[in-house]
């Protein structure tokens, strides 16, 4: 039994230039349920791992690799630090690409792109932004 179309949340135009700060909590809340609700979630999550292990970079593999040698080092003894530092040093990485098409610890353009065009998609499923 397919699930019944939800109504679509009506966001105002001005929430394009909210911040963190001035972010509506029961607005998000309203749409994150449904995104939840609807399936919305599981459909961008899959996309994103689809196209994380099918794009040509094998970047699930690099941070696999760059977080085993942090732990092979010795500098890195829990889970804690080592998520913290594979953090930074994809922050890092990312700072200093030069565009030169090298693999770097930073997720994919490509990925990037496609996350945010199946995140926008699904978005315009459950939102609709007013006047």
């Amino acid at each position: 039994m397919a699930a019944e179309p939800t109504t679509p949340i009506r966001v105002p135009k001005a929430a394009a230039t909210y911040t963190p700060s001035t972010q509506d909590p029961d607005l998000r809340h309203q749409i994150n349920t449904i995104l939840l609700k609807d399936g919305h979630i599981s459909k961008i999550q899959e996309t994103l791992l689809h196209i994380l292990n099918t794009s040509p970079t094998n970047w699930p593999t690099l941070i696999q690799t760059h977080a085993l040698a942090l732990l092979r080092s010795g500098d890195i003894t829990t889970f804690p630090q080592l998520m913290s530092r594979v953090l930074e040093d994809i922050k890092k990485d990312v700072k200093v690409e030069d565009g030169n098409g090298s693999a770097g610890l930073g997720v994919p353009k490509g990925v990037v792109e496609e996350g945010l065009r199946i995140t926008r998609e699904c978005l315009d499923g459950v939102v609709e932004v007013g006047e």
